[in-house]
């Protein structure tokens, strides 16, 4: 009696789990794998938009540092071939503050960040990411 019982149930329950498999759950799935797919394209536009996408910049001018002084106003140091500027920049205008004939702030490479010592745990991460894997 025990195990007409149970294969009953076993069948009713495979019965329910094809059911839910059914138009609607498909439905679901697809609605949330595209919510999902948006979510990231939305962080990567605003990564991007937030000049956090910039690995190296290419070309002849380039921003060395950028340091925020309100809401909206930030200073930023560019570089224009040898000469370093200093500009205010807002939402409405960019006001050159200073202009260094010589560079105030030197390109930094991987060999000079090695050289001012860096920590234990920035040298782990990049042998890690520097490691090429195995065949």
């Amino acid at each position: 009696m025990f195990t007409i019982l149970t294969a009953a149930a076993a069948s009713a329950a495979g019965e329910q789990g094809a059911a839910a498999l059914g138009a609607g759950a498909m439905l679901e799935m697809l609605l949330w794998l595209v919510v999902v797919v948006g979510f990231i394209l939305a962080c990567a536009w605003a990564y991007r938009r937030l000049n956090g996408g910039v690995l190296a910049p290419s070309g002849v001018i380039k921003v060395r540092s950028v340091m925020s002084v309100g809401n909206r106003e930030r200073i930023a140091l560019v570089e224009v071939g040898d000469t370093q500027l200093l500009l205010g920049v807002c939402p409405t205008q960019i006001s050159t503050l200073h202009v260094f004939p010589e560079p105030v702030l030197p390109l930094v490479t991987t060999a000079t960040a090695e050289a001012r010592g860096s920590s234990e745990f920035a040298r782990s991460l990049q042998n890690l990411l520097n490691k090429e894997p195995k065949a």
